[in-house]
């Protein structure tokens, strides 16, 4: 490809000029774009055509390569660092316990703390430390559509905070959140998040067992654990009535447990459940809206 060299905050103001061949996309490295160039305009550089990638799927987090689930083998993750040229690649066989630590393996490169952009949110973290859950875009979009379309400003419990994946897009979208998070890693990155996002105003973050960091009434909480269900209980007594309830698990959980421990508190509760994604075969992650009454 013929290509000419441009800095990649330039990009964007190149891409009208007459030279750029507008069939084909720029390929970017670093902070330089290389921006193809039409027949009949001088280039500065001839690069080599790239070969689409046809591995296994993967996610980019900010430019660090993850696979999950099945560890890819030489030749998938060659193709991975040849298509994304990606400062690492991990394999991250699984997230464990309470704190949703990364089972994570280097393949290339060396991991460390990238930012991620996503639906005008940054996310600074390093993947091989903590969780980062891009199957949850929609969600939190959908988080943040609630609470600003919302008279007045929600009170929010964020109750499994991690580095700010539901926290930030909610404050951004105008929400008051308490954060908790017990991870202390995660937590270092939350903090960083808050700052990154000019939030400051809108979060309240506390480290700890959310369990003992509770306090006052919530308008809604999210319950962003598959172990939120063995929680629900807590959340409850400090739940407005009107107040939905977002409880992440597996398949759904049984509604009659939640409706009975409502019903305990003086609620009653109407539950609409969502599906996120695909978890393993045949099941899915998925979340109850439980809205209290």
């Amino acid at each position: 490809m013929r290509a000419r060299k441009i800095l990649l905050d330039s990009l964007g103001a190149a891409m009208a000029a007459e030279w750029v061949d507008q069939s084909r996309k720029p390929y970017v490295s670093g902070d330089i774009a290389f921006v193809p160039v039409k027949s009949g305009f001088p280039a500065e550089t001839e690069l080599d055509e790239r070969r689409p990638y046809a591995g296994r799927g993967y996610q980019m987090i900010g430019d660090i390569a993850v696979f999950h689930g099945r560890r890819p083998d030489d030749a998938e993750v060659q193709g991975i660092i040849e298509w994304k040229k990606p400062r690492a690649v991990l394999h991250i066989k699984n997230y464990v316990d309470i704190m949703r630590l990364p089972q994570a393996e280097t393949l290339f490169g060396e991991p460390c703390d990238v930012l991620h952009r996503e639906e005008g949110c940054s996310f600074r973290l390093d993947p091989s430390k903590v969780m980062f859950a891009q199957g949850n875009r929609e969600e939190k979009k959908r988080m943040a559509k609630f609470v600003s379309s919302v008279q007045g400003k929600e009170r929010v419990a964020d109750m499994f905070a991690g580095i700010g994946y539901f926290t930030v897009p909610m404050a951004k979208a105008g929400a008051s959140v308490h954060a908790m998070e017990i991870n202390p890693v995660s937590f270092g990155y939350l903090e960083e998040n808050i700052v990154e996002n000019g939030i400051r105003e809108n979060v309240v973050a506390e480290k700890g067992d959310c369990r003992d960091l509770l306090k006052g009434e919530y308008d809604r909480a999210v319950m962003g654990h598959f172990e939120a269900i063995s929680m629900f209980g807590d959340i409850i007594p400090h739940m407005k009535s009107g107040g939905t309830i977002h409880l992440h698990g597996i398949d759904g959980e049984d509604n009659d447990k939640i409706i009975s421990t409502a019903g305990e508190y003086g609620f009653s509760a109407d539950i609409t459940l969502r599906r996120v994604k695909k978890y393993s075969p045949g099941r899915w992650h998925t979340v109850q809206d439980v809205m209290l009454k």
